[in-house]
């Protein structure tokens, strides 16, 4: 039997793993073959997504472990990692124990590309740099209902002390030495419409000309986007060289009330409806998560955690039950597999053009070379620590524009590949995602 690439798809927050149902499908299309396994894991969705990087990432270090051990049609010889959102940051967690305390369980498997999108690599932190009261009000709410009603995860995404600094510690020691090992490291970033994930923090940038100019920056596109068979149109990828601090679109008075308009009716309608039943849902599954889950949280706390994983991952037979049992956040809910194979890619042509992906590839890994025209952001020291770590490896970043009211869920067509849910732009951002990883995936042959 041949050997095997196996891609995992990890979903974020609040998610599950049928998130990833349109990319496995896509990506399938474009470059799968017998050689190359999907995986999807699926035993942290909803609520479970509250537990905290640590819990979240062990569950799924084991989901992996476990499909690894029992796929029979061939060894696994190479991965490759795909994290949407939150989803970015538990694969982080994942591939830092996977090649780092656990490496010996998962010999002979050499890493090759990670990928994420719309992932807050450097956390979640409002800036309002024009100090707009309104929306100082807003974000201090929603910090408010970050902390406090999405569990530990919301925590440690605020990154609020020093027992939540789980993303400080992904950006060092066996966590940076994974990242290292990839022969790509990609990064998809929204730069408007994304009410999760900030643009610098899905960028890894200390600086957000966005946020500077609340959104008012001229875009500047790309001009030559590489890939073809866009079913609605390339994607629109922002040239950030071709960014000017002084070119702003301009707003007539008309749009000024509108957008105004449209903020009062979100936020009305956001406290009225919304806000009420998100407080209860969310309230009760954190407290739920974390009557559950005291007990593997203090487990966490006395760092005994990996010796537990350790015995388990080495020694038993039945790790279904364990998974079920141990790290079991919800009581009843079935684990389910979205694993399998993949059809067969429609043919054989590589890329139109090998040349302009390496053109846009070299473009895209290189420094961005105006950003010294734009302020920084007033980063605490957990963030400069975050930012200059994962700085220092080399990664693809891709800036996209999705017109969709919600760009987070489009960018991985969350929803579906069709216009009415993902938009024009979203499809065309997953199209390219695809195009570019089965060029990747040739040049790491």
């Amino acid at each position: 039997m041949s050997q095997k690439h196996l891609f995992v798809l990890v979903h974020g927050l609040w998610g599950n793993h049928g998130h990833m149902k349109a990319l496995m499908e896509l990506y399938g299309k474009q470059f799968g073959n017998e050689d190359m396994v999907f995986f999807s894991p699926s035993e942290n969705a909803l609520f479970k997504t509250f537990d905290g990087i640590e819990l979240i990432g062990y569950r799924t270090l084991v989901e992996i472990y476990l499909f690894i051990k029992n796929f029979k049609s061939g060894p696994i010889t190479k991965i490759s990692v795909l994290g949407y959102s939150m989803g970015g940051l538990v694969a982080r967690f994942v591939l830092g124990k996977m090649f780092g305390e656990f490496h010996d369980l998962f010999e002979g498997i050499e890493p090759q590309i990670f990928i994420t999108m719309a992932t807050p690599h450097l956390g979640v932190q409002f800036y309002n740099p024009r100090k707009s009261f309104f929306r100082g009000l807003l974000q201090f709410g929603m910090r408010l209902i970050g902390t406090s009603i999405i569990g530990k995860s919301g925590r440690e995404l605020f990154v609020v002390n020093q027992s939540n600094d789980i993303l400080v510690r992904l950006s060092s020691g066996e966590y940076l030495e994974a990242l290292k090992k990839f022969k790509w490291r990609v990064a998809f970033a929204n730069v408007s419409n994304d009410r999760s994930v900030a643009f610098y923090t899905g960028f890894i940038s200390n600086c957000d000309p966005f946020i500077n100019t609340e959104n008012q920056l001229a875009y500047v596109f790309e001009e030559k986007v590489p890939g073809k068979c866009y079913t609605f149109g390339p994607p629109r990828i922002v040239d950030m060289d071709g960014l000017d601090p002084h070119s702003l679109r301009p707003m007539t008075r008309s749009q000024k009330w509108k957008r105004y308009g449209r903020l009062f009716s979100f936020i009305a309608f956001f406290g009225i409806v919304i806000l009420p039943i998100a407080l209860c849902v969310n309230i009760s599954g954190t407290l739920y998560s974390h009557l559950v889950n005291y007990r593997y949280r203090k487990i966490l706390r006395n760092s005994t955690a990996p010796g537990i994983v350790r015995k388990r991952l080495a020694f038993n037979n039945s790790m279904k039950n364990f998974t079920e049992d141990v790290y079991r956040t919800m009581v009843g809910v079935e684990t389910e597999s979205a694993a399998g194979g993949s059809e067969t890619s429609e043919g054989d042509e590589l890329l139109q053009d090998h040349l302009s992906w390496k053109e846009f590839i070299d473009k895209h890994t290189t420094a961005w070379q105006n950003k010294q025209k734009f302020a920084p952001l007033p980063f605490d020291e957990n963030r400069r620590t975050m930012f200059k770590n994962l700085d220092s490896l080399q990664w693809i970043r891709i800036p996209v524009y999705i017109k969709m009211h919600n760009s987070h869920g489009a960018i991985v067509a969350r929803r579906g590949l069709t216009t009415r849910k993902s938009g024009r732009t979203g499809v065309a951002c997953v199209e390219f995602s695809a195009q570019l990883l089965q060029y990747l995936l040739a040049d790491c042959e």
